[in-house]
């Protein structure tokens, strides 16, 4: 008995022995293995936030820029058939504003292709700079409906604005527009910074190079909505190329058509048919010109350089 004992204890200790040398063996090995997987799995978090950025959700933010040339187009029968949100109260939606006609815009031989969109009732955040913002706050927005287009040769930037009047319409508008140069020169001081403009939904590529190159927009001024319409052409790098945009502005403005029809609905005495009658888009109205001088409405500043009072003062 003695000598089971003896030997089933030596067993044991054997036993001992041969885990006690298997930690020591393995323990360095699984430090090694963990330390490698965390440093894998940083790197990996490296490589995913350089693909996606900061929030693959909204992507690159909007740069805070404007257009180099800058005009207020006050259209006529719109103004007076919409010209208050307590007449026309229904507010605006996604699949009128980004659907059907307005997914895909062709005219002036240049075909937009919709690529961001966006429907907020927090107006603020679809402007920049203190004096656009008040503006806002004044004529009483309750939403703002932006969209970026490109094309082969030119990218753009919509946006409508739900006013309580067209009377807050044009204020806006006219608040979007550089200060007006004094005697001698000088700017106004409200220029600058406290100016602002509109902000595009996305500054992913090309978007991120709005501003940059020479651009345009048209305020269009549409009964108690505020349409703005900047383009750029695709491969412009400096604000000093000067360039005709008043096609695809006159392309791009018939983002409008969705209030085209909610005008034909109140001035149809009948069935307020969704249909639109021909003629009554942006390019009818304008006659199909590539001018944008057409009987549409009379711009204040010119798009190419030949209006009344350009942006940078030479007009």
């Amino acid at each position: 008995m003695p000598a089971e004992r003896s030997s089933q204890a030596g067993g044991r200790r054997r036993s001992g022995g041969r885990r006690k040398k298997e930690s020591k063996r393995f323990g360095p090995l699984i430090g090694i293995l963990a330390g490698a997987l965390v440093v894998a799995l940083v790197a990996l978090g490296a490589a995913l936030y350089v693909q996606l950025g900061p929030d693959e959700d909204t992507g690159q933010a909007a740069r805070q820029t404007r257009p180099v040339m800058y005009r207020v187009i006050d259209t006529g029968g719109m103004n007076e058939t919409l010209a208050t949100r307590e007449k026309d109260s229904r507010p605006l939606n996604e699949g009128e504003l980004f659907a059907n006609n307005n997914a895909e815009i062709s005219s002036q031989s240049i075909d937009f292709t919709l690529r961001d969109s966006d429907l907020t009732e927090d107006c603020a955040a679809a402007m920049w700079g203190e004096r656009a913002r008040a503006a806002l706050a004044e004529a009483d927005c309750t939403q703002a409906g932006r969209a970026t287009y490109v094309s082969d040769t030119y990218f753009g930037v919509t946006a409508v604005f739900n006013l309580a009047d067209v009377e807050g319409s044009r204020a806006l508008a006219a608040a979007l527009a550089e200060p007006e140069e004094q005697e001698g020169g000088e700017a106004q001081e409200s220029a600058g910074s406290d100016l602002g403009f509109v902000l595009a939904p996305s500054g992913d590529d090309p978007f991120d190079r709005l501003g940059q190159g020479y651009s345009a927009s048209d305020a269009i001024v549409s009964g108690h909505y505020l349409v703005l319409v900047w383009v750029q052409p695709t491969g412009s790098e400096s604000v000093e190329e000067r360039v005709s945009l008043s096609g695809p502005l006159v392309a791009l403005a018939n983002f409008r058509d969705p209030l085209y029809r909610r005008m034909v609905q109140f001035e149809d005495t009948g069935t307020g048919s969704e249909q639109e009658p021909e003629g009554t888009t942006e390019e009818g109205l304008q006659g199909g010109g590539t001018d944008g001088t057409g009987t549409g409405g009379t711009g204040t500043t010119g798009t190419d350089g030949t209006g009344t009072a350009g942006t940078d003062g030479t007009g």
